[in-house]
């Protein structure tokens, strides 16, 4: 059934502070390659993403700060 729920294997648009949109695929260890936008589900940007909806703010906590990411879109395909 279709979901707006971050699980593995989603695709995730997100957009920053700033507004800029970002997609990126949420896959296994083997498969990440960040030049695509595929990152490993274990990765810190993932695991803040992971069982949150459309729509959710996240918090991101980076060496600059914390960055707050919305959840613009959640796909499967």
């Amino acid at each position: 059934p279709a979901t707006d729920q971050v699980f593995f294997g989603a695709t995730v648009t997100y957009a920053d502070e700033e507004g800029n949109e970002h997609t990126i695929r949420i896959v296994g260890i083997d498969e990440a390659d960040a030049s695509v936008g595929d990152v490993s589900w274990i990765s810190p940007i993932a695991r803040v993403f992971l069982k949150a909806h459309e729509g959710d703010t996240v918090k991101l906590p980076t060496p600059g700060g914390v960055q707050h990411l919305e959840i613009v879109e959640v796909k499967y395909c």
